[in-house]
């Protein structure tokens, strides 16, 4: 193979019923359960208004200041699929518009996460199409290459690969292992009933006996702090 010049056509898929139960969490839910290792940076953020991105990744290691691969691998993506652009923060190109936006929507692809630059804002206040990014620029790119499609990239700070489930919302984007993807989910429910919980005693007026409210005081007390 020649490096910097690899398109690979395949990444592993998982059952979609495994993929679409990750729409009813939040990102900072799951985060939790895998010990808050596996989000990416706060600088990647959602842009217009769609704000809920669920899929398995297409990854795509972009030259800078170009968008070639980006515009193959809209056509090699499968509906469900997340785009994940490594364009290596750089916030002085754009890499994808109205254009690749429609043409996604239109093929029921999932949404972009650029580490990078966007454009044509207007396209996504007015549509439901999750477009995640570092920033906004209208400066477009080129289209010479050379690139990557469905190699390991990085992106918002953690590794992606190809395959990985993306979750993303208002809180953030996480990064899932798809074999990891089963015990992640029981973890979450477990975690969402802990919440519940919580917030009833919050609501009942207990929460200064609650274990969480008496695990502070241990702590502190555990830790020498002096309640003067």
């Amino acid at each position: 193979m020649t490096i910097g010049k690899r398109i690979i056509n395949h990444k592993q898929r998982k059952e979609e019923s495994l993929i679409e139960a990750f729409r009813h969490c939040n990102s900072a839910n799951v985060s939790d359960c895998m010990e808050r290792l596996y989000s990416m940076n706060a600088y990647i953020r959602p842009i217009g208004t769609g704000r809920k991105i669920v899929g398995q990744a297409v990854t795509i290691k972009a030259a800078l200041a170009d968008n070639l691969l980006f515009h193959q691998a809209l056509l090699m993506a499968e509906p469900g699929d997340v785009i994940v652009v490594d364009s290596g923060r750089d916030m002085n190109y754009s890499v994808c518009g109205e254009i690749m936006y429609s043409y996604a929507k239109s093929k029921k692809i999932a949404g972009f996460i650029v580490d990078g630059c966007v454009r044509d804002v207007d396209y996504l206040l007015a549509e439901d199409f999750p477009v995640f990014a570092a920033g906004i620029t209208g400066r477009g790119p080129y289209k010479k290459g050379p690139g990557e499609i469905n190699v390991d990239i990085s992106c918002g700070g953690q590794v992606v690969h190809p395959g990985d489930i993306i979750l993303g919302d208002e809180d953030g984007i996480v990064v899932i292992p798809p074999n990891e993807a089963g015990q992640i989910l029981e973890k979450v429910a477990i975690l969402k009933t802990n919440e519940e919980n919580s917030l009833a005693q919050i609501k009942n007026g207990q929460w200064e006996s609650s274990k969480l409210a008496t695990q502070v005081g241990e702590q502190l007390r555990k830790d020498g702090y002096l309640f003067l």
